[in-house]
């Protein structure tokens, strides 16, 4: 009897400790799923963030390319005028401050690119990148990051020159300055539209020279935000997949 006894408490207790591994192990479980659906949910909240970053980021940087081109376009345009040595061009820039005035304003400008970056520093100083499953994207994302932060190498240069250039133009840029510009600023409109200044202008080695050099910076810099811009639209595409897949 007492044999018979123990033989059934042993077999109830064996199934009471099974009873509570498996509970154990469904909570787990449990636990683990839920776990895993609040990482995918943060994650998906991290990618809409880098998104809509991102597609800022874009739309920056096309427009910087835009002013850049033109910067090179009116740069190009003086130089070609500065190489003509045509006096009839002299003539009409005379009669046409308003043009003069526009090519050296755009020729003398200077544009750089500024992405948003306020998702991903906060994914990292919280500690969170790791949230990214596609160890591309996180890839991606750091070398972009460190891409940008590394700065424009040309930039000391640039101002350096940008400087030379408006130190060469400085004593008459106010004489043919556009009415437009002026009423702006609350000048007086312009009273003499033929200053008899463009031969002498378009005959000064230094500016030029300092227009080409500056021109070879602009050209640089154009190359590197267009790989930066390959680079964001690489991004997205990544971005874009992982959403669809989280959300499908």
């Amino acid at each position: 009897m007492e044999k018979n006894k123990t033989g059934k408490y042993f077999k109830y207790a064996i199934g009471e400790i099974v009873l509570v591994v498996i509970g154990i192990l469904i909570a787990l479980q449990i636990n683990n799923w839920n776990e895993n659906r609040k990482a995918s949910n943060e994650e998906i909240k991290i990618l809409n963030a880098l998104d809509a970053d991102f597609k800022v980021s874009k739309e920056r940087i096309g427009k910087t390319l835009g002013s850049q081109s033109k910067v090179m376009s009116h740069s190009q345009a003086l130089a070609g005028i500065y190489e003509r040595h045509n006096k009839k061009e002299y003539q009409y820039f005379d009669t046409n401050l308003d043009s003069l005035s526009h090519l050296i304003a755009y020729s003398t400008s200077w544009y750089r690119a500024e992405p948003v970056t306020g998702a991903y520093n906060s994914l990292i100083s919280a500690g969170k990148i790791d949230l990214i499953q596609n160890e591309n994207l996180r890839n991606l994302l750091a070398q972009f990051i460190a891409d940008f932060e590394s700065g424009f190498e040309d930039q000391e240069s640039s101002m350096k020159l940008l400087e030379n250039l408006n130190n060469e133009t400085s004593h008459f840029i106010f004489k043919i300055a556009s009415n437009k510009m002026r009423h702006y600023l609350g000048y007086n409109s312009r009273k003499i539209n033929s200053l008899t200044i463009s031969e002498t202008f378009f005959t000064n080695d230094s500016y030029f020279g300092n227009l080409f050099l500056k021109s070879i910076d602009e050209f640089n810099r154009l190359e590197r935000q267009k790989q930066m811009l390959e680079q964001v639209n690489s991004i997205l595409n990544i971005i874009k997949q992982e959403l669809e897949n989280k959300l499908s």
